[in-house]
């Protein structure tokens, strides 16, 4: 690889003032069955390579799918014109916080590898998954598919960093659609982690697959949702995405740094209940958000972005840390070759309190809970967020009564922080999903069962 940077230096005498080279090669299987039948069965290989060059304040980027010397300087060619076409029209320009240049290789292990297992091996993960559901006369469809991949990368740049990288990621999906008189609802889960095919030892996916019905039964059965701000207690798969959707993504640096998250300006202010600790962490073994390097060759770090109710950091890659004058932290993400590695989440949390489900729900005389969700939306500027729940049931008089279908919840991120009053002593992970900002990411979240004392509810 000395040559190579070598003659990527030659090709960019002159013309850069930092460049980065990423060579990628990722083997992967995915496969999918509708209703037992497979409908998809692919297995390949992709490999190219990327080279970003910043020149007076301005970034060009291209890319090569030809991984040879040549191919590559002459992407480092294009990359640096872009750079100087754009350089002269750019006010804010771009600048990286300092970092020590690594040279390191590492690795993700997995105990029971998938990279040489056959196809069929994999597809009986499917297979016994649709058995198990199939013999419900009330389930109508079910979807079930199967995704890993192997990445291997290098990470070059003009600093001396020097980063190999080897990460397994797999992801099961099953997608389970209900019919009861009129009423049809659907609940998907999935298992997402960063190891071998241990993911599925003590038959991980049945068990998922039987929760996955337990809930269609649920929603076929619930009654329409109360309106109105109440109590609300949510399981820790919503947990995770307020934690991920409401304050992770307004705790993104680039977001911050250009005037686009209610959080601008406020490190070190207090925005919670002090019993609150958010973090970002794509050190935790195993999670399907995790990785050891970022993009940019920055070993990544827990994150704490609200400790003790004040907010404390923010995910970073170099630009927005220099934008923002704080240290990188590893939090530069791209989803392939293809693309520039932009401030991306990993593993986001809530840490877990010391309150007991059964405290929880003592004293609420009529409010929700909730379990897991079905997507929503936020708008990290204003801070209001709006999520649908999965899964959601009845509380009165401080028991549990009957199921909900269709219930959404809605707030500022801000009020909601300071209306949390209570955190359980539980801690799950393992909420597995890929995040969408222009570019797809693995990512995972999780935490405690929490109580709000006030939170808006309604149908969809």
């Amino acid at each position: 690889m000395i040559i190579l940077i070598q003659a990527v230096s030659r090709a960019l005498e002159g013309r850069a003032d930092y460049y980065d080279i990423r060579l990628l090669d990722v083997t992967g299987t995915v496969i999918e069955t509708r209703k037992g039948e497979v409908t998809k069965a692919i297995s390949g290989k992709d490999s190219g390579a990327c080279v970003r060059v910043l020149f007076s304040g301005a970034w060009g980027f291209a890319t090569t799918s030809d991984l040879s010397e040549q191919a590559i300087s002459n992407a480092a060619d294009r990359a640096a014109k872009i750079a100087k076409g754009i350089s002269e029209g750019i006010k804010d320009k771009a600048r990286l916080a300092p970092v020590k240049a690594v040279t390191d290789e590492a690795v993700v292990p997995m105990k029971r590898s998938f990279v040489d297992e056959s196809v069929e091996t994999k597809l009986e993960y499917l297979t016994s998954t649709y058995n198990a559901v199939k013999k419900y006369d009330f389930v109508a469809n079910v979807m079930v598919g199967y995704k890993d991949t192997y990445t291997v990368q290098e990470f070059y740049s003009s600093e001396g960093a020097a980063v190999k990288t080897r990460v397994p990621r797999i992801l099961w999906t099953i997608e389970i659609v209900g019919k009861k008189d009129s009423q049809i609802q659907s609940v998907r889960r999935r298992i997402g982690v960063a190891t071998g095919l241990e993911a599925f030892d003590g038959d991980r996916h049945l068990k998922e697959a039987d929760a996955a019905v337990a809930s269609v039964v649920a929603l076929l059965n619930g009654k329409a949702p109360p309106a109105g701000a109440m109590p609300v207690i949510a399981d820790p798969g919503l947990v995770g995405v307020f934690a991920h959707e409401a304050v992770g993504h307004a705790s993104e640096g680039d977001l911050v740094s250009t005037g686009n998250s209610c959080f601008e300006g406020m490190i070190g202010k207090e925005i919670g209940n002090p019993a609150i600790t958010i973090k970002d962490d794509a050190t935790l073994p195993g999670l399907f958000g995790s990785y050891i390097y970022d993009d940019e060759g920055v070993r990544t770090r827990a994150k704490v972005l609200i400790k003790n109710g004040v907010l404390n950091d923010f995910i970073l890659n170099r630009e927005s840390a220099a934008r923002l004058g704080l240290e990188p932290n590893g939090g530069a993400r791209a989803e392939s070759y293809h693309n520039r590695p932009i401030v991306r989440m990993s593993n986001t949390l809530i840490e877990p309190g010391d309150a007991s489900f059964q405290e929880m729900l003592e004293g609420v005389k009529k409010g929700v809970y909730v379990k897991g969700s079905r997507g929503g939306q936020v708008n990290t500027s204003q801070g209001f967020f709006q999520f649908n729940a999965q899964e959601a049931y009845m509380i009165e008089n401080g028991e549990i009564t009957h199921p909900l279908r269709d219930v959404s919840l809605s707030g500022r991120t801000l009020d909601i922080l300071k209306q949390i009053d209570l955190l359980g002593r539980d801690s799950e992970m393992g909420h597995a999903g890929i995040c969408g900002k222009g570019q797809s990411v693995p990512v995972d979240d999780g935490g405690p069962h929490l109580r709000i004392s006030q939170c808006v509810v309604g149908g969809q």
